[in-house]
């Protein structure tokens, strides 16, 4: 939270307690100076009915007081309602209610009565949902004879709601003092935290990259000297980055050619030494004696050491810094590849009783020779390697629309859905198998092979494995396909 809301929010927790506190206050005080007045004016009705009842019952000194009482009882009745807007209940000396106007039955009578017989003058008060209501009970008595109770009921409503709408203003008012305290005090917090949140932006951009972050604060305090030292701080991060910026582009391109070329260097040299090899020990254990054949794969062993020499001279460079690599894209009669490698790994397949089934149609492509080649080996490679169930791989391919389509199907078992999901990724291998010389980077390669030439690979799983193959035909716009 900013320190602006947290000053606001602390002085508005601040403000609902003292308001809290306050109307409670006013209210606790307004309401004990309305009771005390209610309860004065009822003690004041008191005196005044009983000097009025006490003049209505002498003027005939002949009757009995008790049974005068109880004949001038509806008239006391009116009088006190017509005069101090009270009703009342007399109740004689033996219990009998001698005259009521009150509407509804008084609660506990029984024990005001006799409270009120005993000498002791009864004033309460009864809060309803809309007013206020007095009641006093006393003795009615000349000289010193008892002659009966009355009980008083006053309406002081108008007196309450004076006290409500009171309050009510009060609060108001408080609230309004409140809201310009707190409006005040937010403008205050946001202009003492505004050079605050300056830097704090400024900090933000820094930590972004965005060195030529600039503070704008003028001024002779703290704030103002911490701005212009942030300014110098910046100046100088920019200096040193452009510094190491210009160190680093100098290595960028030989690195980063560098890594490319370690991250696939044992799958470049695996595609000649595979062709050698089974050459090779076709000669070594003389199993064909057709000359031609011979001569054809002395021929290619040496075209293959020519290659893998390329490569060691490559990579003894790339281990010194002194060079890169970047094999020029060419026009390729992809057919005669497809069928070259397709010679070359049969000697591999024909060790583990597998013939390669080979369908190929004439196509030219515009492409990277050497990552071609590497492309087509390591997909015939795995088709070997995981073949199982037939003895047969296929290859078969055509020229649809503007695409040269191959498909390589061997018979297997199924890849593992924890591999074939993410079988294109780097270093992705299965460990049920056995050859732990991988380093499952076949297959991301040959996918950033068939990027860098603009087309599509995909893998259908089953028992029967299809890698798909797609990459535009040579021929048409160069510009798109390069």
């Amino acid at each position: 939270m900013k320190i602006k809301y947290k000053i606001t929010v602390g002085i508005l927790s601040i403000l609902i307690v003292l308001g809290i506190v306050m109307n409670l206050s006013i209210a606790s005080i307004l309401k004990r100076d309305m009771e005390s007045n209610i309860m004065n004016s009822l003690e004041e009705i008191m005196k005044s009915t009983r000097e009025s009842i006490k003049y209505r019952l002498t003027i005939d000194t002949e009757i009995d007081k008790k049974k005068l009482l109880l004949q001038e009882s509806e008239y006391l009745s009116n009088y006190i309602l017509l005069n101090y807007e009270s009703n009342i209940e007399i109740i004689g000396v033996n219990g009998e209610v001698y005259v009521s106007n009150i509407e509804n039955q008084v609660d506990n009578i029984e024990s005001l009565y006799l409270r009120a017989v005993d000498g002791e003058v009864v004033v309460n008060l009864k809060y309803t949902d809309n007013g206020l209501k007095g009641f006093i009970t006393y003795l009615i008595f000349i000289n010193k004879e008892s002659l009966g109770v009355l009980h008083l009921e006053k309406s002081f409503d108008d007196i309450y709601k004076q006290y409500s709408n009171t309050i009510t203003f009060i609060g108001l008012i408080v609230i309004i003092v409140f809201l310009f305290i707190l409006t005040l005090s937010y403008l205050v917090a946001s202009k003492v935290t505004y050079p605050i949140s300056l830097l704090i932006n400024g900090i933000k951009e820094v930590g972004k990259g965005n060195y030529n972050t600039v503070i704008s604060y003028s001024g002779n305090d703290e704030m103002s000297i911490v701005s212009k030292e942030f300014n110098n701080m910046n100046n100088k991060i920019q200096i040193q980055i452009d510094t190491i910026k210009n160190e680093k582009e100098k290595v960028e391109t030989l690195e980063k050619s560098r890594k490319q070329f370690f991250d696939n260097v044992t799958h470049e040299i695996k595609t000649p030494l595979t062709a050698i090899m089974g050459y090779a020990e076709i000669i070594k254990d003389n199993i064909v004696n057709d000359e031609e054949f011979k001569k054809k794969s002395i021929e290619r062993i040496y075209e293959e050491s020519e290659r893998l020499n390329l490569l060691v001279l490559d990579l003894i460079k790339i281990s010194k810094g002194i060079s890169t690599v970047d094999e020029n894209k060419i026009e390729i009669a992809l057919d005669e590849v497809i069928n070259q490698i397709c010679d070359d790994m049969q000697i591999k397949a024909s060790k583990y009783g597998i013939k390669i089934n080979r369908n190929i149609t004439p196509g030219k492509i515009y492409g990277r020779i050497n990552k071609i080649r590497e492309l087509f080996i390591n997909i015939a490679d795995n088709a070997i390697k995981y073949s199982s169930s037939s003895n047969i791989i296929y290859i078969n391919t055509k020229v649809e629309e503007r695409y040269y389509c191959i498909d390589i199907i061997n018979y297997g078992e199924k890849i593992p859905d924890n591999i074939y999901n993410s079988i294109f990724d780097p270093f992705v291998k299965d460990n049920i198998y056995k050859y732990d010389e991988s380093r499952g980077l076949g297959l991301y390669l040959c996918s950033e092979i068939i990027k860098d030439h603009n087309g599509e690979i995909t893998i259908s799983n089953g028992e029967e494995i299809i890698v798909n193959i797609k990459i535009p035909c040579f021929g048409n716009n160069l510009e798109t396909i390069v």
